[in-house]
């Protein structure tokens, strides 16, 4: 990890997405990386991205 390496809590997260809060404990059960630093849950922002570009399920997918 860089320097220049960001951590958002679960507020930042949520607003970067612009979801609820309980979306983003949500995602991260189905694998959404994080880390834990005692009680805080840190997220890094480029895995964040990395994985939602990644695990997008939504309703743009071809459905065949």
């Amino acid at each position: 990890m860089g320097a220049d390496t960001k951590f958002l809590t679960v507020d930042d997260v949520a607003e970067m997405l612009q979801v609820a809060r309980s979306t983003i404990y949500n995602l991260k059960k189905q694998g959404m990386p994080f880390i834990k630093q005692g009680k805080n849950i840190r997220f890094d922002q480029e895995e964040v991205i990395h994985w939602v570009k990644t695990n997008n399920r939504g309703e743009s997918e071809d459905h065949v």
